[in-house]
């Protein structure tokens, strides 16, 4: 009688999802390339990524939504990244706005989706200068908003908003803004993930009304969400701006293990000079041993924070602000963790890696240009987490 097939571990939240996320890798894969080269990933993975409910992990219940928990971000986020880095950016940049946009208020949540269950957010920031004025009943915007990934596909932004205050730090707000009330800057021209389509956004004298203008001061912390009135699964009490940065760093796993299963792919049909199998000389298998052991311990780092926060949320606690900071130390150190496996199997590859329309070559662009995210800032955020360790204050408002 044969034996039971046993099974090593239980269904992670989202399950369905995750294996959609993996079936869609050879067709990701295969897409790669002419995304980069256009500059924006396909409409058909976007269509794709919606049909297959991936879009909607984090979407309130009652707008039709999973309401996964955080550490999905990573489980799907990374199955995405082995393919393509780009496509993977997109799926968790219009997810984690779902997310946020459930944090809202609720009448912003009943504008975005009220009438179209299927409307997309998306967000930017300005580097480029921009302007706000509290005005009576809302805000006027004008300037330009940058990084705004997804914007092909998107039907509204999350703006991050300063106001400016006299002899005082600038008030942080995200702001909801339409689609018609933006014209798009095509200022896309990138070594890495270009096919993010990450494009500006112009604004030129908008006004926003007060209730889809959010004071992020209320979720920081997260537990003063005004959208958990009426979402009441702890993701909402979850606080973004120290976790929903596993937006940039779950793809950026996904682009690492990607680059070493390529690497040990290439290396099984390989021989040296001297006619050795590359697979039997030991600095090989040192190098994807090393890389193996880097990555596990970066998505170790995103899961163990991502269960942390929601189990925090549960309590209905609001997590203090030396947590918050080592939750986007700890986002930062994976992607050095990436970062690291990546250059170190570009010593294995060799000049095998070199091509532009290498899968390899493409990941170790992406890794690279994810790390410069700012809250993947391996400097900004150590310094601020230092500070807290040594009893400073925070220098970053958004902890």
């Amino acid at each position: 009688m044969d034996a039971m097939p046993i099974k090593m571990t239980a269904d992670l939240p989202g399950q369905d999802l995750i294996d959609k996320a993996k079936a869609m890798f050879p067709v990701l894969r295969e897409r790669a390339q002419k995304a980069d080269e256009d500059r924006g990933i396909p409409r058909k993975t976007h269509e794709e990524f919606m049909e297959s409910g991936l879009y909607n992990a984090f979407r309130p219940a009652r707008y039709g939504g999973r309401e996964l928990p955080v550490r999905s971000m990573v489980d799907i986020g990374s199955e995405l990244g082995k393919a393509c880095g780009s496509s993977a950016w997109i799926w968790s940049n219009l997810a984690v706005q779902n997310w946020i946009t459930g944090m809202h208020h609720p009448e912003a949540q009943e504008d975005v989706w009220g009438d179209n269950p299927h409307s997309y957010c998306g967000s930017a920031f300005s580097i480029k200068g921009h302007t706000a004025t509290e005005v009576d009943g809302g805000l006027k915007l004008d300037g330009v908003w940058s990084f705004a990934s997804g914007s092909d596909f998107t039907d509204w932004t999350n703006l991050q908003v300063f106001i400016p205050q006299e002899g005082k730090p600038p008030l942080h707000r995200f702001v909801l803004v339409p689609k018609s009330d933006w014209e798009v800057e095509d200022d896309w021209y990138v070594t890495g993930l270009s096919g993010t389509g990450s494009r500006s956004l112009i604004i030129k004298d908008v006004f926003v009304p007060n209730h889809r203008v959010l004071d992020t001061q209320l979720i920081t912390g997260g537990i003063q969400s005004p959208g958990a009135q009426v979402n009441d699964y702890p993701l909402y009490k979850v606080p973004p701006l120290s976790l929903g940065t596993k937006v940039f760093s779950s793809p950026t796993l996904g682009v690492a293990l990607g680059a070493l299963d390529f690497v040990v792919e290439e290396m099984m049909d390989r021989k040296s000079v001297s006619q050795v199998d590359m697979t039997a000389l030991p600095t090989a298998q040192v190098r994807v041993a090393h890389a193996s052991a880097e990555l596990n311990a970066a998505k170790a780092l995103l899961i163990s924070d991502s269960e942390e926060a929601m189990a925090i949320a549960e309590t209905g606690e609001e997590p203090p602000v030396y947590k918050r900071a080592e939750w986007r130390l700890n986002n930062a150190m994976a992607g050095q963790l990436c970062v690291s496996a990546v250059e170190r199997l570009g010593q294995l590859i060799g000049a095998r890696g070199l091509g532009q329309d290498s899968p390899f070559q493409r990941a170790s662009r992406d890794v690279h240009a994810a790390v410069s995210q700012i809250t993947m800032s391996w400097d900004l955020q150590t310094v601020n987490a230092g500070r807290l360790i040594f009893g400073l204050p925070s220098l970053d408002p958004r902890v």
